[in-house]
């Protein structure tokens, strides 16, 4: 590929498996973490063990400064930015009563505002080279809204919006924008997730039993997507080969979206 790809909150969990990917397919990758740099360290070293090459930018991307940051070091340092992976992420649930102005505000600016900036102080480098990938990480939530996650549904349903508007805008300079929308994935945030629901109900089990209850029940395949699977896709997104994809969502959820689909004939469960 010989490309310069950034990956945004990728110190661990699906972020860390995009940059793996993108390591296998020639990137050159540039690994972001607010904190945590111990996992951003970590990241690395498995991108070397590839025969990869990369390096860490520490930066809180929620900021415009933060964000412009990213970019510009990245750039500095590796000479151009061709792919921008905005899979930073923050989800806390809560009932809406218990959302305040710096609750929403938080999972406002990592899930939305941090996607904004970071695509526009690379949209330049892209269109000076007249190529570029943009992936952001969408979730079912902004396609159906979820209890007890208004602030986060409402970001990321923002991310969509974001997805096609620079898809329309930077098109003519051969920059394709796209979202990937995933389902619940075994990160430290689906688990938070899983846990804050066992709670809510009253369940008093082990997370993964939870987890393989919860998947049966609400998916149509009985499982939850894996993280190295929704990193395959953003992966391939940003190939030469997926030049004439753009402004799409694409969702990867086990069929949880459409789970209902498979008991409309059961009459007898109503």
């Amino acid at each position: 590929m010989g490309r310069v790809a950034v990956v945004t909150g990728s110190g661990r969990g699906i972020g860390r498996h995009v940059v793996l990917k993108l390591a296998q397919l020639g990137a050159k990758v540039v690994i972001n973490v607010k904190r945590g740099i111990e996992e951003a360290e970590e990241t690395l070293r498995m991108v070397k063990s590839l025969g990869g090459e990369g390096l860490i930018v520490q930066s809180d991307v929620s900021t415009e400064e933060g964000a412009r940051h990213l970019i510009h070091e990245a750039a500095r340092q590796l000479g151009a930015i061709d792919i921008l992976v905005n899979n930073a992420g923050l989800g806390i649930a809560a009932p809406i009563e218990n959302v305040d102005e710096k609750l929403w505000d938080k999972q406002l600016n990592v899930n939305l505002r941090s996607a904004f900036f970071t695509s526009k102080y690379a949209a330049p480098y892209m269109k000076e080279r007249k190529w570029g990938r943009i992936v952001n990480v969408t979730s079912v939530a902004g396609l159906v809204g979820m209890k007890h996650l208004v602030p986060y549904s409402a970001a990321k349903a923002g991310l969509i919006g974001l997805t096609r508007a620079l898809a329309s805008e930077l098109s003519e300079y051969g920059i394709t924008v796209n979202a990937v929308a995933a389902g619940l994935v075994k990160t430290k945030m689906g688990m938070s997730l899983i846990e804050y629901i066992g709670r809510q109900s009253g369940a008093n089990e082990d997370p993964e039993l939870m987890i393989s209850r919860w998947a049966r029940t609400h998916t149509l395949l009985g499982k939850l997507p894996t993280e190295e699977e929704v990193a395959s896709l953003i992966a391939y997104l940003t190939t030469p080969e997926a030049g004439s994809i753009t402004g799409q969502v694409f969702i990867i959820d086990s069929g949880w979206t459409i789970a209902e689909s498979k008991n409309y004939m059961h009459w007898q469960r109503y």
